[in-house]
């Protein structure tokens, strides 16, 4: 229903669909944060990542969060 109002209403889609995307970026260090720290505590031992596969996925998380901690003032139109 809210997708029907917002095409009726004739909203600029693509600035709507931007604005998603610059929140997306903005959520997902907190999201994956909390995954990782889901998997390390809440999840049986023997669930549990381990190994090479537990480090490589920390590193790639790390690194995605930096990024996304990194660009969230150019996102806010902070920089130009």
């Amino acid at each position: 229903m809210l997708g029907a109002i917002l095409v009726l209403a004739s909203v600029d889609m693509i600035g709507l669909a931007v604005d998603v995307e610059i929140m997306n970026a903005l959520l997902l260090p907190i999201v994956l944060g909390f995954l990782l720290l889901l998997e390390s505590k809440a999840l049986p031992p023997k669930w549990r990542m381990r190994g090479a596969r537990k480090y490589i996925t920390w590193t790639l998380c790390t690194l995605v969060i930096a990024f996304g901690l990194y660009f969230i003032p150019y996102a806010l139109g902070f920089f130009h």
